[in-house]
């Protein structure tokens, strides 16, 4: 890699579409942080946020985004799948890794694959998500079904209401405010329930979703056998977090104030404040952010905590 911080043009140039790994910063001699796709495609709704994110990183900052090859019917698949194409840019390690959204499921199972293989992890930060959020009550993968976990509609159920969880983030991101959100969530909508959006991304990522969501499903569900009880649940997710040493040593969890958080149900709220990690791991380092849930990827306080003690950021910012 060449020495040095890079000139940064305003413009975001995300690749071909068949580009898993798009280079946004070269950054100097340390090891980039490499983040993964929200349930989303970058291109679409991420550009202003990654746009941000971009000017103000000066460590080496890669995304990986949704292309036409990835195996988005299975976690562990997907894990695999990006975890050869990091090795095909990036051979030796140490490795920094991020999340955003529902995609820390994928992390964690990535994280595992780079040190099943000897590989040093030395940074996995998750952005306004944690897995364990997948088993909150009412919104996780049990909901508020009257179904078995291996019937059909509770599988149903979990894709819809997560479709319209992120939908919602999507709407309140900078309070509401944003007309071009507001269109974007329409037009999601529209297309997951059969109608005809204006934007053919919407198609797209509607259809990303919904197997993503699935895959995601049908790894919980996997992971659970015949363990059905919440506590027994959340042992079993604890115990394949806890396998992962990067998740016991370097978790960072970064939680927006209007972000996934309010699709808590409000009894529970306190108790999950930190998205259930601390029901999973001890002592992870759970920073609190304002925002919303794509906002807060321009937020400086997460650019500052991405790059600690890999760069002097905090004189750019």
């Amino acid at each position: 890699m060449p020495i040095g911080i890079p000139n940064r043009p305003s413009t975001l140039n995300l690749g071909h579409g068949t580009d898993t790994i798009v280079k946004l910063v070269q950054g100097g001699t340390e090891p980039p942080l490499i983040m993964l796709h929200s349930k989303s495609e970058f291109h679409f709704y991420l550009v202003p946020e990654l746009t941000m994110l971009k000017s103000l990183f000066t460590t080496g900052f890669w995304a990986i985004q949704v292309t036409p090859d990835a195996p988005l019917h299975s976690i562990p698949a997907q894990a695999e799948f990006y975890f050869e194409k990091i090795k095909e840019e990036q051979p030796r390690g140490p490795y920094r890794l991020a999340a955003v959204s529902a995609t820390s499921i994928v992390l964690v199972e990535l994280a595992r694959i780079f040190e099943a293989q000897g590989d040093s992890v030395i940074q996995l930060a998750f952005i306004d998500h944690f897995p364990s959020l997948l088993i909150c009550p009412e919104i996780g993968i049990q909901g508020d079904q009257e179904y078995p976990l291996d019937d059909p509609r509770t599988r149903r159920a979990f894709i819809t209401n997560s479709f319209h969880s992120a939908a919602t983030f999507l709407r309140n991101d900078g309070y509401g405010t944003s007309q071009k959100r507001r269109k974007q969530t329409q037009m999601l909508l529209a297309a997951f329930y059969g109608g005809e959006p204006t934007n053919h991304f919407a198609k797209i990522n509607t259809s990303v979703m919904e197997r993503y969501l699935g895959a995601v499903f049908d790894f919980l569900v996997s992971m659970a056998a015949d363990r059905v009880e919440p506590t027994e649940l959340m042992a079993t997710l604890a115990a394949w977090l806890g396998s992962v040493r990067a998740v016991r040593a370097v978790a960072q969890v970064y939680i927006a104030s209007t972000g996934v958080v309010l699709e808590v149900p409000p009894q529970h709220r306190l108790e999950w404040a930190d998205l259930g990690a601390r029901k999973c791991i001890e002592h992870p380092r759970v920073v609190f952010l304002e925002g919303g849930h794509f906002e807060i990827l321009s937020n400086p306080e997460l650019v500052r905590g991405l790059q600690a003690g890999f760069t002097l950021v905090e004189a750019k910012l």
